[in-house]
């Protein structure tokens, strides 16, 4: 099982005893947020720890089949740590000189797969058991919005969870977060 935030979350759900009446969350965080809540409407306690174990080993395999900072072969029987191999460095510096508009012109953005995959947000946002703020950054404001679950969707959780060197904002309403 994959040890989520030291265990803690984990303990609760395990405890049994603590009711989660409202999550919030930025970052990685709104994905955590956003997948405990589908989960514990689905499935309970239980389901919230399942459902995140899911989750979080969908998001490695994706990672494996796109990550493009990935050790080759040789660097590998090199030994080579990851931070200092070649293609790191280059994926790392490429992503220093070109915006997500120039390098990743299709917007490919693999969480968002995974994320519609793995929660129906239809459903999340009529859950009237746990209450969700997700919260994202406009970039022509640099203030902060938050969404509450019944506008809570994959573009929200990606607008929060956006990495600005990587991906293109996502516009939701009009607005880029």
């Amino acid at each position: 099982m994959v040890r989520l935030l030291g265990g803690v979350l984990e303990r609760l759900l395990e405890e049994g005893t603590v009711h989660f009446e409202g999550i919030s969350g930025t970052s990685a965080g709104s994905m955590n947020a956003v997948v405990l809540a589908y989960g514990l409407l689905c499935d309970g306690a239980e389901g919230g720890r399942q459902h995140l174990h899911d989750f979080w080993k969908a998001i490695s395999d994706a990672g494996q089949k796109m990550g493009m900072g990935q050790r080759m072969p040789w660097e590998e029987f090199l030994g080579l740590d990851p931070e200092y191999s070649p293609t790191y460095q280059f994926f790392s510096n490429i992503t220093r000189f070109l915006s997500p508009y120039q390098f990743n012109a299709m917007d490919v953005n693999p969480l968002r797969d995974v994320l519609v995959d793995r929660v129906d947000f239809d459903r999340l946002q009529q859950c009237q058991h746990t209450k969700l703020f997700i919260s994202a950054t406009n970039v022509r404001s640099g203030k902060v919005r938050v969404f509450h679950t019944g506008e809570v969707t994959a573009d929200a959780v990606l607008a929060s969870a956006c990495l600005p060197q990587l991906f293109k904002a996502v516009t939701i309403d009009g607005e880029s977060y």
